[in-house]
């Protein structure tokens, strides 16, 4: 089966080499890159063009206005010629066996999708964080649709992040598709990755920590007017994943935990920008008091 490694490009002239690079010394070499350029204005829209005169895997596409992750990732699915999508950031970067792991676990276990472990790389600290343990890599866990739309699951070694984020992964070209990443919202990724794995007859996760992520600095979404948009995304996107949750019949207090995790780190936000007479604010404020009152595990 063929791959289509999608890279979302924005601006990230500084760490696209080492990204790109990593993918094109992949041990697996059936596979393409299509390079999807949200209208770069820092010349990686010209380094994108260079790379594909240089390899015929490699294919941009350039958006003619930025349009956000969930467009780009869209517009990447529909012009896929693989049977296989993998998603990679384009600032972090891949060990040369990712695409040969991911690929083998899923075929050898018949799955849908496969969900891997990654490394964290905080370049401004200078620490490099290894999240799995010699002793375990290479483990793999089978999981049914509700499993794994119901995670985290504390009984399994993997992190909440592996289960929600696009990329270290790797699933099937029809179900995204099928279930396109919705646009104009952040924290778009929780309610995709939910439905693919409600789609689902089977999931994997392997054990690997061939992904390496790029710990981002503060931006502008957690400053001045942003942060409002941010914290009503975010709610809206918790909300997506609940109603499927419960039409799924699929508990959805897995994530309750995280859900006041993220209020309380937002409400904290707002208070720190002072911007508490607003409706966002007290919409967490109001959410925060419910959960209290249901005495949430982990409060």
């Amino acid at each position: 089966m063929k791959v289509s490694v999608i890279a979302l490009v924005c601006n990230v002239r500084d760490y696209l080499p080492q990204c790109v690079e990593s993918i094109l010394t992949q041990s697996f070499q059936n596979f393409e890159l299509l390079l999807v350029d949200d209208n770069s204005t820092d010349d990686s829209e010209q380094l994108c063009d260079q790379y594909a005169q240089t390899d015929p895997r490699e294919r941009v596409l350039h958006l003619t206005e930025h349009r956000g992750v969930s467009v780009a990732r869209n517009t990447g699915v529909k012009n896929a010629r693989g049977d296989l999508i993998s998603f990679i950031d384009s600032d972090d970067f891949v060990s040369e066996e990712y695409l040969a792991q991911m690929v083998a676990t899923l075929t050898a276990y018949q799955a849908d999708v496969v969900f891997t472990e990654y490394n964290e790389l905080d370049q401004q600290a200078g620490i490099f964080y290894f999240n799995v343990v010699s002793a375990a890599k290479g483990e793999v866990y089978e999981l049914t649709a509700q499993e794994a739309a119901a995670m985290p699951d504390e009984r399994l070694p993997f992190r909440h992040g592996c289960y929600v984020h696009p990329w270290g992964k790797l699933a099937k070209r029809e179900l995204y598709l099928q279930h396109p990443f919705i646009p104009d919202l952040y924290f778009e990724d929780g309610p995709n990755s939910l439905r693919i794995f409600l789609a689902t007859h089977k999931v994997v996760g392997l054990l690997r920590d061939d992904y390496t992520y790029r710990i981002k600095c503060p931006h502008a979404i957690t400053q001045g007017t942003k942060i409002l948009k941010g914290n009503m995304d975010l709610l809206q996107a918790f909300r997506f994943r609940a109603l499927d949750m419960l039409a799924a019949g699929v508990d959805p207090t897995s994530f309750r935990a995280e859900l006041l995790h993220n209020l309380q780190t937002d409400a904290g936000k707002l208070e720190v920008a002072n911007q508490t007479d607003c409706e966002e604010y007290r919409e967490l404020q109001w959410l925060l008091k419910l959960m209290t009152q249901a005495q949430v595990p982990g409060q």
